[in-house]
């Protein structure tokens, strides 16, 4: 068996990625997912005044922040021209049959270590009941997927910003990877703009020995049907999936690039992706959100004056199985008693059932008490979710429900850098 098939029994495929080259600008070169700083306009204005007219993947992406705003069909005519300029002008330099051996500097100084290659579609599935080998960590929102679908259907060139993880406790795959770094060859190694750290980038050729290693080593880490599952981009994913599906309806051939999608191989373990809660701000209805907390919950509100709940961590925030509740008149945490429940799908069930005029999600303790009390609503907040509990979760419970972890801080998301051509 080739060793391209074996990955293909994985679910993955060594792809040839496009890098710019040598002479371009990295720095303005990368720019970070576009599902990111969706309500800081000023972000982006930034990084629009610090690119310009560079060669820069901010001009092959669409900005989430601007989906309302600007207009979608002269959006996607723009990016496609920009690739088909990019490919014809010479930008890229082709690496065939590689994967990125990436190591991410954060802007705290931490590493996280990743493997950019090509996932399989076919092997992806983000329906709740599939047995697939690759599933959506996360609910999936159909509503969200015609805009990027519609956009990738017109693209010429795919970059980026999913992040599929894989369990491995003992950190196999990415041992291997930094036993070998120093025979990989250097394909990138340059600071990221607006503060996002750095990024450096090695060749992991098909016929490296590295390669079987990993291969290997992957095979050893599939528990049933179940080996990957999406941590971000999950709805980039689904929307290329959706695309796929129609092109195969079509008649498409079987090695169709549109088949295979670009993402980064993340360990769900490593030490530089850290699992944040997303809190919910309710606003309206709030003493009934409280009654219905302790209802489902099966538990009273364990009071604590709101000055107390805001100025101690070790009193305000939850333990693993509490709901934090902070209001305009009361705060305090509820402990969750049924062991089967998951207090972030508690929490949402609760908010589906009470009359609330609007739900906001909100990342960071501070920051959610801060927005209850500027717009008078409630704080519910959520507890960490143990990353050892994620694919055994996934396994036998399915996608977890929307937003119920964030990996990391927003400007440590993954910056836009490899390309990979679809045509």
């Amino acid at each position: 068996m080739t060793m391209q098939s074996r990955l293909s029994d994985l679910g993955l495929n060594y792809p040839t990625i496009l890098l710019p080259k040598p002479d371009l600008d990295l720095q303005r070169w990368a720019v970070i997912a576009c599902d990111q700083f969706t309500s800081d306009q000023g972000y982006w204005e930034a990084v629009e005044q610090y690119v310009g007219d560079s060669p820069s993947t901010l001009h092959v992406v669409l900005p989430e922040i601007y989906l309302d705003q600007r207009d979608q069909e002269v959006e996607t005519r723009r990016i496609r021209t920009t690739m088909e300029e990019y490919l014809q002008q010479d930008v890229f330099q082709e690496y065939s049959e590689s994967a990125v051996f990436v190591t991410r500097t954060l802007s705290d100084g931490t590493e996280r270590r990743g493997l950019v290659l090509a996932v399989d579609l076919e092997s992806y599935d983000y329906n709740p009941d599939t047995a697939a080998l690759i599933r959506a960590s996360e609910e999936t929102i159909p509503s969200r997927l015609p805009p990027r679908a519609a956009i990738r259907k017109e693209a010429l060139l795919e970059t980026p910003h999913v992040l599929v993880l894989y369990n491995d406790p003992d950190d196999t795959v990415t041992g291997i990877l930094s036993e070998a770094e120093k025979s990989l060859d250097l394909l990138y190694d340059t600071p990221l703009m607006m503060d996002g750290g750095g990024v450096r980038g090695r060749r992991v050729p098909l016929d490296h020995p590295a390669t079987a290693k990993i291969v290997s080593a992957l095979e050893a880490l599939r528990d049933g049907s179940l080996l990957f599952a999406t941590g971000d981009g999950n709805h980039s994913l689904a929307a290329a999936k959706t695309v796929w599906q129609e092109r195969k309806a079509a008649g498409a051939a079987e090695n169709d690039p549109f088949r295979y999608c670009l993402v980064e191989l993340v360990n769900v373990f490593d030490p530089g992706l850290p699992f944040h809660p997303i809190h919910r701000l309710a606003r309206g209805a709030e003493s009934t959100v409280l009654e219905l907390l302790e209802e489902k919950a099966g538990s009273l509100l364990q009071p604590l004056s709101r000055s107390e709940f805001v100025r101690s961590e070790e009193t305000s925030h939850p333990g693993k199985r509490e709901i934090g509740f902070y209001g305009p008149d009361s705060a305090g945490k509820i402990a969750v008693t049924d062991k089967t429940l998951l207090p972030v799908a508690l929490v949402d069930d609760v908010l589906s059932d009470a009359p609330v005029s609007e739900i906001d999600y909100v990342h960071g303790f501070e920051e959610v008490c801060r927005a209850a009390d500027r717009v008078g609503g409630a704080a519910l907040i959520v507890p960490e979710f143990d990353r050892d509990k994620l694919f055994p979760t996934v396994a036998t419970r399915g996608a977890l429900p929307r937003k119920a972890f964030s990996l990391g801080r927003a400007v440590d998301k993954r910056y836009y850098l490899e390309c990979r051509a679809l045509t």
